[in-house]
């Protein structure tokens, strides 16, 4: 009997001093709120277009909701126009092609300080891309 009544004081002060850690494990670490961060600035985009993988480096500028800056790739610098609103991306590109001008629309959000994510809608269907801060 006096083993069965040890054995349970041992196993309320086990529970007792480990329910702090197991708390801790069920609280969800803090999320920055990235509605407030500034998209301004230089980025490098990647995305698998129909022709492969592409990088193409993105030039940001935000003046307060509006976008405006430029995409450079191999096929060339393209003006963009948009919007940043809470955290969420749109800006669109018009692009001539040996075939005639084509509409491509972007969007996208960050999913850290430094990084955006979206996709690109256009004649050639939607395609994610992901896009990295460059450091200055």
């Amino acid at each position: 009997m006096k083993k069965l009544a040890l054995l349970a004081i041992v196993a309320v002060m086990c529970s007792l001093i480990l329910q702090p850690a197991f708390a801790a494990q069920d609280k969800p670490a803090p999320t920055k709120d990235l509605s407030k961060v500034t998209i301004d600035g230089k980025w490098n985009m990647s995305l698998d277009g129909p022709q492969g993988p592409m990088s193409i480096a993105v030039l940001l500028k935000l003046d307060g909701t509006k976008v405006t800056g430029t995409l450079n790739s191999q096929m060339g610098e393209t003006p963009l126009e948009g919007q940043y609103v809470d955290g969420v991306l749109n800006f669109g590109i018009t692009f001539d092609g040996g075939g005639g001008s084509m509409q491509i629309s972007f969007a996208g959000k960050l999913t850290d300080e430094d990084t955006l994510a979206g996709s690109l809608s256009g004649p050639m269907g939607d395609i994610p891309w992901s896009a990295v801060r460059v450091k200055e």
